[in-house]
Protein backbone atom coordinates (compact mmCIF):
# COMPACT_ATOMS: atom_id res chain seq x y z
CA UNK A 1 0.00 0.00 0.00
CA UNK A 2 1.23 3.63 -0.58
CA UNK A 3 0.42 7.17 -1.24
CA UNK A 4 -0.46 8.81 -4.02
CA UNK A 5 1.99 11.59 -3.43
CA UNK A 6 5.46 10.90 -5.56
CA UNK A 7 8.83 10.66 -3.02
CA UNK A 8 11.16 13.22 -3.66
CA UNK A 9 14.96 13.63 -2.66
CA UNK A 10 14.80 14.38 1.38
CA UNK A 11 16.38 17.66 2.56
CA UNK A 12 18.86 17.13 5.69
CA UNK A 13 19.47 20.05 7.75
CA UNK A 14 19.50 21.31 10.95
CA UNK A 15 16.67 23.55 10.33
CA UNK A 16 14.85 20.66 9.06
CA UNK A 17 15.67 18.40 12.32
CA UNK A 18 13.84 21.34 14.46
CA UNK A 19 10.88 21.66 11.98
CA UNK A 20 10.56 17.47 12.11
CA UNK A 21 10.61 17.98 16.00
CA UNK A 22 8.08 20.41 15.78
CA UNK A 23 5.82 18.61 13.88
CA UNK A 24 6.20 15.76 16.06
CA UNK A 25 4.58 17.67 19.23
CA UNK A 26 2.34 19.09 17.02
CA UNK A 27 0.47 15.90 16.20
CA UNK A 28 2.04 13.24 18.36
CA UNK A 29 0.42 11.00 20.68
CA UNK A 30 1.81 7.44 20.90
CA UNK A 31 0.01 5.13 22.56
CA UNK A 32 2.46 1.88 24.64
CA UNK A 33 0.05 -0.89 22.91
CA UNK A 34 -0.44 -2.03 19.26
CA UNK A 35 -2.59 -4.29 16.84
CA UNK A 36 -2.02 -4.23 13.00
CA UNK A 37 -3.70 -2.16 10.82
CA UNK A 38 -6.54 -3.91 9.54
CA UNK A 39 -8.71 -1.78 6.38
CA UNK A 40 -12.13 -0.62 7.44
CA UNK A 41 -14.73 1.38 5.30
CA UNK A 42 -13.56 4.67 3.59
CA UNK A 43 -14.63 7.21 5.61
CA UNK A 44 -17.43 8.40 2.77
CA UNK A 45 -19.15 5.57 3.82
CA UNK A 46 -20.12 6.81 7.44
CA UNK A 47 -20.27 10.41 6.92
CA UNK A 48 -24.05 10.46 6.38
CA UNK A 49 -26.47 9.67 9.42
CA UNK A 50 -27.11 5.90 8.51
CA UNK A 51 -30.96 4.82 9.73
CA UNK A 52 -30.00 2.97 12.77
CA UNK A 53 -32.85 0.58 12.81
CA UNK A 54 -31.91 -0.69 9.37
CA UNK A 55 -28.16 -1.78 10.95
CA UNK A 56 -27.03 -4.79 12.24
CA UNK A 57 -25.64 -4.34 15.74
CA UNK A 58 -22.08 -5.30 14.49
CA UNK A 59 -22.60 -2.30 11.75
CA UNK A 60 -23.36 -0.09 14.39
CA UNK A 61 -20.48 -0.92 16.39
CA UNK A 62 -18.21 -1.01 13.80
CA UNK A 63 -19.18 2.84 12.70
CA UNK A 64 -19.45 3.91 15.95
CA UNK A 65 -16.06 3.00 16.84
CA UNK A 66 -14.65 4.38 13.60
CA UNK A 67 -16.30 7.77 14.29
CA UNK A 68 -14.65 7.78 17.33
CA UNK A 69 -11.20 7.32 16.28
CA UNK A 70 -12.01 10.25 14.08
CA UNK A 71 -13.23 12.44 16.97
CA UNK A 72 -16.57 12.71 15.70
CA UNK A 73 -17.93 11.86 19.09
CA UNK A 74 -21.42 12.54 19.14
CA UNK A 75 -22.02 10.44 16.42
CA UNK A 76 -20.00 7.77 17.85
CA UNK A 77 -22.25 8.21 21.11
CA UNK A 78 -25.40 7.06 19.00
CA UNK A 79 -23.91 4.43 17.07
CA UNK A 80 -22.27 2.49 19.99
CA UNK A 81 -25.14 3.33 22.55
CA UNK A 82 -27.61 1.67 19.81
CA UNK A 83 -25.21 -1.26 18.83
CA UNK A 84 -24.93 -1.89 22.59
CA UNK A 85 -28.67 -1.24 23.50
CA UNK A 86 -28.38 -4.05 20.45
CA UNK A 87 -26.47 -6.61 22.57
CA UNK A 88 -23.10 -5.85 20.83
CA UNK A 89 -20.87 -5.92 23.73
CA UNK A 90 -17.77 -4.45 23.15
CA UNK A 91 -19.65 -1.54 22.22
CA UNK A 92 -21.50 -1.38 25.51
CA UNK A 93 -17.35 -1.03 27.04
CA UNK A 94 -16.27 1.80 24.38
CA UNK A 95 -19.42 3.58 24.93
CA UNK A 96 -18.78 3.80 28.98
CA UNK A 97 -15.21 4.51 27.80
CA UNK A 98 -16.32 7.48 25.11
CA UNK A 99 -18.96 9.51 27.46
CA UNK A 100 -16.83 8.95 30.60
CA UNK A 101 -13.42 10.25 29.14
CA UNK A 102 -12.69 13.99 29.52
CA UNK A 103 -8.89 13.89 27.36
CA UNK A 104 -7.07 13.57 30.85
CA UNK A 105 -8.94 10.56 33.15
CA UNK A 106 -11.86 8.88 33.11
CA UNK A 107 -14.67 9.80 35.24
CA UNK A 108 -17.37 7.20 35.20
CA UNK A 109 -21.12 8.31 35.29
CA UNK A 110 -23.86 6.36 36.24
CA UNK A 111 -24.85 5.69 33.13
CA UNK A 112 -21.01 4.31 31.97
CA UNK A 113 -21.36 3.00 34.81
CA UNK A 114 -23.98 0.80 33.94
CA UNK A 115 -23.01 -0.06 30.30
CA UNK A 116 -19.60 -0.92 31.53
CA UNK A 117 -20.88 -3.48 34.01
CA UNK A 118 -23.25 -4.92 31.40
CA UNK A 119 -19.98 -5.18 29.20
CA UNK A 120 -17.70 -7.30 31.89
CA UNK A 121 -21.34 -9.64 33.22
CA UNK A 122 -21.13 -11.08 29.63
CA UNK A 123 -17.48 -11.69 30.43
CA UNK A 124 -15.66 -8.88 28.41
CA UNK A 125 -12.28 -9.06 29.56
CA UNK A 126 -11.23 -5.62 29.04
CA UNK A 127 -14.54 -4.22 30.82
CA UNK A 128 -13.53 -6.37 33.66
CA UNK A 129 -10.30 -5.17 33.62
CA UNK A 130 -11.82 -1.71 34.13
CA UNK A 131 -14.25 -2.38 37.49
CA UNK A 132 -10.92 -4.21 39.16
CA UNK A 133 -8.58 -1.38 38.01
CA UNK A 134 -10.85 1.95 38.15
CA UNK A 135 -14.29 0.32 40.04
CA UNK A 136 -14.08 2.99 42.60
CA UNK A 137 -17.77 3.54 43.00
CA UNK A 138 -18.27 -0.44 43.66
CA UNK A 139 -17.84 -1.51 47.40
CA UNK A 140 -14.61 -3.37 48.78
CA UNK A 141 -16.80 -7.01 48.48
CA UNK A 142 -17.94 -5.95 44.90
CA UNK A 143 -14.52 -4.77 43.61
CA UNK A 144 -12.87 -7.93 45.13
CA UNK A 145 -15.77 -10.27 43.22
CA UNK A 146 -14.91 -8.67 40.41
CA UNK A 147 -11.35 -9.28 41.20
CA UNK A 148 -12.25 -13.23 41.33
CA UNK A 149 -13.91 -12.92 38.35
CA UNK A 150 -11.32 -11.45 36.11
CA UNK A 151 -9.05 -13.72 37.26
CA UNK A 152 -11.12 -16.77 36.26
CA UNK A 153 -11.68 -15.12 32.86
CA UNK A 154 -7.31 -14.86 32.11
CA UNK A 155 -7.16 -18.09 33.25
CA UNK A 156 -10.16 -19.73 30.90
CA UNK A 157 -8.34 -17.58 27.85
CA UNK A 158 -5.22 -18.48 28.65
CA UNK A 159 -6.53 -22.47 28.53
CA UNK A 160 -8.52 -21.49 25.03
CA UNK A 161 -5.81 -19.33 23.93
CA UNK A 162 -2.48 -18.84 25.52
CA UNK A 163 -0.91 -17.41 22.58
CA UNK A 164 -3.07 -14.77 22.81
CA UNK A 165 -3.65 -14.24 26.54
CA UNK A 166 -0.23 -14.33 27.88
CA UNK A 167 0.47 -10.63 27.67
CA UNK A 168 -2.44 -9.92 29.91
CA UNK A 169 -1.37 -12.49 32.18
CA UNK A 170 2.21 -10.99 32.30
CA UNK A 171 0.22 -7.94 33.15
CA UNK A 172 -1.87 -9.13 35.88
CA UNK A 173 0.72 -11.26 37.32
CA UNK A 174 3.86 -8.85 37.11
CA UNK A 175 3.49 -7.40 40.75
CA UNK A 176 2.63 -9.77 42.71
CA UNK A 177 4.37 -12.84 40.58
CA UNK A 178 7.61 -11.80 39.16
CA UNK A 179 8.75 -15.22 38.22
CA UNK A 180 5.65 -16.47 36.76
CA UNK A 181 4.92 -13.18 35.12
CA UNK A 182 8.32 -13.53 33.38
CA UNK A 183 7.11 -16.83 32.02
CA UNK A 184 4.27 -15.14 30.78
CA UNK A 185 5.72 -12.55 29.02
CA UNK A 186 8.33 -14.75 27.68
CA UNK A 187 5.45 -17.08 25.55
CA UNK A 188 4.35 -13.69 24.45
CA UNK A 189 7.00 -13.19 22.71
CA UNK A 190 7.22 -16.67 21.18
CA UNK A 191 3.85 -15.88 20.15
CA UNK A 192 4.81 -12.79 18.40
CA UNK A 193 2.63 -10.52 20.51
CA UNK A 194 2.54 -7.00 18.97
CA UNK A 195 2.20 -5.50 22.65
CA UNK A 196 4.88 -8.20 23.83
CA UNK A 197 7.79 -7.29 21.21
CA UNK A 198 6.78 -3.66 22.62
CA UNK A 199 7.47 -4.09 25.92
CA UNK A 200 10.89 -5.85 24.69
CA UNK A 201 12.02 -3.40 22.93
CA UNK A 202 11.21 -1.07 25.93
CA UNK A 203 13.11 -3.85 28.19
CA UNK A 204 16.52 -3.59 25.62
CA UNK A 205 16.55 0.40 25.69
CA UNK A 206 16.51 0.23 29.35
CA UNK A 207 18.55 -2.26 30.11
CA UNK A 208 16.47 -4.60 31.23
CA UNK A 209 16.86 -7.21 28.92
CA UNK A 210 20.13 -8.31 26.83
CA UNK A 211 23.67 -7.68 27.00
CA UNK A 212 25.28 -5.05 24.61
CA UNK A 213 28.49 -3.65 25.05
CA UNK A 214 27.46 -0.13 23.36
CA UNK A 215 24.67 2.07 24.07
CA UNK A 216 24.04 2.38 20.26
CA UNK A 217 24.02 -1.07 19.91
CA UNK A 218 21.44 -1.65 22.61
CA UNK A 219 19.03 0.78 20.42
CA UNK A 220 19.57 -0.77 17.01
CA UNK A 221 18.37 -4.14 18.45
CA UNK A 222 15.78 -2.19 20.20
CA UNK A 223 15.06 -0.43 16.64
CA UNK A 224 14.89 -4.26 15.31
CA UNK A 225 12.27 -5.02 17.13
CA UNK A 226 9.64 -2.25 16.37
CA UNK A 227 10.66 -2.82 12.83
CA UNK A 228 9.25 -6.19 13.22
CA UNK A 229 5.78 -4.41 14.39
CA UNK A 230 5.78 -1.86 12.49
CA UNK A 231 6.03 -3.95 8.91
CA UNK A 232 3.58 -5.96 10.15
CA UNK A 233 1.12 -2.54 10.57
CA UNK A 234 1.61 -1.95 13.93
CA UNK A 235 0.68 1.95 14.15
CA UNK A 236 2.86 2.13 17.68
CA UNK A 237 5.69 0.56 16.42
CA UNK A 238 6.02 2.78 13.52
CA UNK A 239 5.79 5.80 15.57
CA UNK A 240 8.02 5.08 18.22
CA UNK A 241 10.71 4.73 15.71
CA UNK A 242 9.99 7.93 14.23
CA UNK A 243 10.92 9.41 17.57
CA UNK A 244 13.64 7.14 17.52
CA UNK A 245 15.28 8.35 14.73
CA UNK A 246 14.03 12.23 15.92
CA UNK A 247 16.26 11.62 18.92
CA UNK A 248 19.12 10.58 17.48
CA UNK A 249 19.20 13.08 14.65
CA UNK A 250 18.80 11.08 11.51
CA UNK A 251 15.86 13.15 9.97
CA UNK A 252 15.37 11.68 6.60
CA UNK A 253 14.58 7.78 8.85
CA UNK A 254 12.24 9.81 11.15
CA UNK A 255 10.75 11.58 7.65
CA UNK A 256 10.27 7.48 6.01
CA UNK A 257 8.79 6.20 9.19
CA UNK A 258 6.18 9.00 9.58
CA UNK A 259 5.35 8.70 6.08
CA UNK A 260 4.75 4.89 6.84
CA UNK A 261 2.76 6.08 9.73
CA UNK A 262 0.32 7.70 7.64
CA UNK A 263 0.33 4.52 4.71
CA UNK A 264 -1.24 2.59 7.66
CA UNK A 265 -3.80 5.13 8.44
CA UNK A 266 -2.34 7.40 10.84
CA UNK A 267 -4.49 9.67 11.14
CA UNK A 268 -2.16 12.31 13.06
CA UNK A 269 0.41 11.60 11.16
CA UNK A 270 -0.90 13.75 8.25
CA UNK A 271 -1.49 16.62 10.44
CA UNK A 272 2.39 16.57 11.51
CA UNK A 273 3.70 15.97 8.35
CA UNK A 274 1.26 17.89 6.64
CA UNK A 275 2.84 20.66 8.54
CA UNK A 276 6.67 19.94 7.75
CA UNK A 277 6.28 20.00 4.54
CA UNK A 278 4.65 23.30 3.90
CA UNK A 279 6.90 24.99 6.61
CA UNK A 280 10.17 23.31 5.38
CA UNK A 281 9.98 23.37 1.67
CA UNK A 282 9.56 25.92 -1.08
CA UNK A 283 5.61 26.04 -2.98
CA UNK A 284 7.39 24.44 -5.86
CA UNK A 285 8.80 21.69 -4.58
CA UNK A 286 7.01 18.67 -4.73
CA UNK A 287 6.87 17.75 -1.13
CA UNK A 288 4.98 21.26 -0.41
CA UNK A 289 2.24 20.13 -2.68
CA UNK A 290 2.22 16.58 -0.38
CA UNK A 291 1.99 18.28 2.89
CA UNK A 292 -1.23 20.42 0.98
CA UNK A 293 -2.57 16.87 0.28
CA UNK A 294 -2.07 15.50 3.99
CA UNK A 295 -3.48 18.42 5.70
CA UNK A 296 -6.38 19.00 3.58
CA UNK A 297 -6.85 14.76 3.90
CA UNK A 298 -6.45 15.63 7.85
CA UNK A 299 -9.32 18.16 8.15
CA UNK A 300 -11.84 16.30 5.35
CA UNK A 301 -11.75 13.16 8.35
CA UNK A 302 -11.25 14.61 11.62
CA UNK A 303 -13.96 15.64 13.62
CA UNK A 304 -13.95 18.53 16.97
CA UNK A 305 -14.61 15.98 19.95
CA UNK A 306 -10.65 16.23 20.74
CA UNK A 307 -7.89 18.18 19.65
CA UNK A 308 -9.62 20.64 18.69
CA UNK A 309 -6.54 23.08 18.58
CA UNK A 310 -4.66 20.80 16.63
CA UNK A 311 -7.30 21.14 13.87
CA UNK A 312 -7.32 25.17 14.30
CA UNK A 313 -3.54 24.72 13.51
CA UNK A 314 -3.77 22.69 10.98
CA UNK A 315 -6.63 24.85 9.47
CA UNK A 316 -4.68 27.94 9.76
CA UNK A 317 -1.77 26.17 8.39
CA UNK A 318 -3.63 24.75 5.58
CA UNK A 319 -4.96 28.29 4.70
CA UNK A 320 -1.59 29.67 4.79
CA UNK A 321 0.25 27.57 2.70
CA UNK A 322 -2.81 27.07 -0.16
CA UNK A 323 -2.54 30.99 0.08
CA UNK A 324 0.59 30.25 -1.82
CA UNK A 325 -0.39 28.53 -4.83
CA UNK A 326 -2.07 28.26 -7.87
CA UNK A 327 -5.88 27.43 -7.75
CA UNK A 328 -5.26 24.66 -10.67
CA UNK A 329 -2.60 23.28 -8.37
CA UNK A 330 -5.53 23.50 -4.96
CA UNK A 331 -7.85 21.92 -7.16
CA UNK A 332 -4.54 18.93 -7.65
CA UNK A 333 -4.20 18.99 -4.17
CA UNK A 334 -8.07 18.03 -3.45
CA UNK A 335 -8.18 15.73 -5.84
CA UNK A 336 -5.30 14.01 -4.53
CA UNK A 337 -6.40 14.28 -1.14
CA UNK A 338 -9.77 12.34 -2.07
CA UNK A 339 -7.79 9.18 -3.12
CA UNK A 340 -5.70 9.48 -0.39
CA UNK A 341 -8.87 9.10 1.46
CA UNK A 342 -10.35 6.52 -0.72
CA UNK A 343 -7.69 4.30 -0.45
CA UNK A 344 -6.70 4.75 3.15
CA UNK A 345 -8.93 4.86 6.27
CA UNK A 346 -7.36 6.98 8.85
CA UNK A 347 -7.88 7.27 12.75
CA UNK A 348 -6.67 7.91 15.73
CA UNK A 349 -5.01 4.74 17.46
CA UNK A 350 -5.09 4.59 21.07
CA UNK A 351 -5.68 1.31 23.61
CA UNK A 352 -9.57 1.54 23.27
CA UNK A 353 -8.90 0.98 19.23
CA UNK A 354 -7.00 -2.29 20.10
CA UNK A 355 -9.25 -3.79 22.68
CA UNK A 356 -11.87 -3.69 20.62
CA UNK A 357 -10.73 -5.26 18.05
CA UNK A 358 -13.10 -7.89 16.28
CA UNK A 359 -12.23 -11.08 15.47
CA UNK A 360 -12.46 -10.34 12.01
CA UNK A 361 -9.96 -7.83 11.77
CA UNK A 362 -6.45 -10.43 11.09
CA UNK A 363 -3.60 -9.58 12.67
CA UNK A 364 0.01 -9.87 10.48
CA UNK A 365 2.51 -11.38 11.62
CA UNK A 366 5.44 -9.23 12.71
CA UNK A 367 7.68 -11.80 11.67
CA UNK A 368 6.90 -11.73 7.67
Amino acid sequence: MSTLVKSSQLKVSFCALLLVISGQAFAEQVEIEATPFVSLEPVEKIANDYDIQAMTPESLFEHGRLSRAQFHYQRAEKYLRAAADQGNVPAAYLYAVLVSDDGKKLAYSPEAQQYLTQAAREGYIPAMKLLVEEGEWLSANHRTIWRHKYEEALDAWYKDAPEEAAFSLYQYTASTDKQKAEVYLEEAIAANDVDALLHKASQIETAQRGFYLFPSSRLDAAAEVKKQIANAGGIPGTKSLYRDFIRRGETPKAVEWREKAIEQGDLMSLAALGRVYTTDYAPDDEKYMDGLVYLSAYLDVVGQGRFVDLRDQAMAQFELASSRVSNEVLKDVEKNAAELRKNHTFFYYDRYWQKTATNTEQEADPTS
